[in-house]
């Protein structure tokens, strides 16, 4: 179930040829990169960490016709799986845009952006691609050939697929104020990937040909007022 909302959505965009690329990681390893008071979430005591591949269209407020849209760009987002409370999010590493107005108005608002060149091309029935000088590293590349394939992913909630997917709150921390970005779109339904790994150079972590990856066409999604939740206790931290 997707949690109420406090206000009304504010901005909306269009994801498209969207692949998700899962890694189950020690849960003890991924702890400090994680901050108070987020607990990791994890599916059958394993941990998992996701890259998110998407481009990015009808970027748009509320309210503004589609023709005001800002110009489609591709993003590529880094992150784990979290609890605050009794509600599950997810907390990025890292988010790659490939335009920078994207990134300065994304840092403002607190998420880790960063501007980053990358590209989807297609090639007959595989997508490619391709970004270079991530994680702040000028020669880091990765470079992903994907394919969809005909067979639909399993959603029931007790499986692992709605457990990586289905996430409606991006959780952070601004300055020492708890921040929850509510999110909304329909539930997912998604379809196996088939994976290619070309190139990864200076990456914080190993992507693998044999990693999960699901892939899905199109999702439209809604942006809420971000809220603040709450103070990080220094003085109240368990590690």
């Amino acid at each position: 179930m997707i949690p109420k909302r406090r206000w009304p959505w504010v901005a909306q965009q269009n994801w498209e040829d969207i692949v998700f690329i899962h890694k189950p990681v020690d849960h003890e390893a991924l702890r400090p990169f994680v901050p108070y008071p987020f607990e990791i979430d994890t599916h059958n005591k394993q941990a998992w960490i996701s890259i998110v591949l998407f481009r990015a269209t009808q970027s748009r407020l509320r309210l503004m016709p589609s023709l005001l849209s800002f110009p489609s760009f591709y993003q590529m987002n880094f992150r784990t799986y979290v609890r605050f409370g009794d509600e599950r999010g997810v907390y990025f590493f890292n988010i790659h845009a490939n335009n920078s107005l994207v990134t300065t108005v994304g840092k403002a608002s607190g998420m880790p952006f960063n501007t980053s060149p990358m590209i989807i091309d297609q090639d007959r029935d595989r997508r490619l691609f391709k970004a270079n000088q991530l994680f702040n590293h000028p020669e880091s590349t990765l470079h992903v050939s994907y394919q969809p394939t005909a067979q639909q992913v399993n959603m029931h909630r007790d499986e692992l697929p709605h457990f990586l997917a289905e996430r409606y709150a991006i959780w952070m921390i601004r300055e020492k104020t708890i921040i929850k970005a509510p999110i909304f779109h329909s539930h997912w339904k998604l379809r196996k990937a088939d994976i290619s790994v070309l190139e990864s150079t200076h990456m914080p972590f190993s992507i693998t040909d044999d990693d999960i990856a699901h892939y899905v066409d199109f999702k439209h999604s809604f942006l809420h007022p971000f809220e603040k939740v709450g103070i990080v206790d220094p003085y109240n931290q368990p590690y």
